[in-house]
């Protein structure tokens, strides 16, 4: 591991760092639970089936792994940072959730053992890597063949956002976002066909003023890109790509 960013991650996970991390999503913003409903929303126009096996890729303290497990399927998260993948067991267990934690690393996925997925999802954890290919090429070896991969990843409009700059100031994390255009190419490349894009809904809001800005935020998000929006993208796994 010589990536200087990978041991920054690891690292900044402090007890306090962790300590809000163990109830996420929950007491966090409401864009969480947005997002997640775009994941569904994708799972359900892809036709995942309950009881289909899925990969969690950089899932952190494993919220979206749980959710998984609540949604009716046979989850595995896997992460870079220990403290994530502990955090994560123990909030499986109290749930009494049939989700299974790892420690790996992204860019060089490895799981002895492991049948095929049906499924992978990338919920906010490309965007930390340097190597998106190698990535995209190390979840492929994990799926069957006719698998979705899912994913949701910042625009490029995160390289300009002040918060991704100080994260990396001061944290040491890689930050970086996301063009369509190379992760077409790097899906393609990789064996991926069949690539489908969605769109997140817009936020809680409040008065009138909430719905011009929301409307505003949601049409720029087609257009283009909007601030604080996601790449959401299905792709299909096919040997014959």
């Amino acid at each position: 591991m010589e990536d200087h960013h990978k041991h920054a991650e690891i690292a900044s996970r402090t007890p306090e760092f962790m300590a809000p991390e163990r109830s996420k999503p929950f007491g966090w913003g409401a864009e969480h639970f947005v997002e997640w409903a775009t994941v569904v929303q994708m799972t359900h126009a892809t036709g995942l089936q309950h009881g289909s096996r899925v990969i969690d890729v950089g899932c952190g303290v494993g919220w979206t792994t749980l959710f998984l497990a609540e949604s009716g399927f046979v989850p595995l998260g896997v992460d870079l940072v220990p403290a994530n993948i502990e955090v994560a067991r123990d909030r499986a267990a109290r749930w009494d959730a049939p989700a299974r934690f790892a420690v790996g690393d992204m860019d060089a996925l490895a799981l002895p053992g492991e049948e095929p997925f049906d499924a992978a999802l990338i919920f906010d954890a490309l965007h930390h890597s340097g190597r998106q290919r190698d990535v995209l090429a190390g979840i492929a070896g994990l799926l069957r063949p006719g698998a979705w991969l899912y994913l949701a990843e910042p625009t490029w409009l995160h390289r300009l956002s002040p918060n991704a700059r100080r994260t990396q100031r001061e944290l040491g994390w890689r930050e970086r976002g996301l063009t369509m255009r190379s992760l077409r190419r790097d899906l393609r490349a990789t064996g991926f066909t069949d690539v489908r894009r969605f769109f997140q809904g817009t936020r809680p809001y409040e008065g009138a003023g909430g719905f011009a800005g929301e409307l505003v935020r949601l049409v720029g998000a087609r257009a283009l890109a909007a601030p604080q929006h996601h790449l959401w993208v299905a792709a299909r796994y096919s040997t014959e790509a």
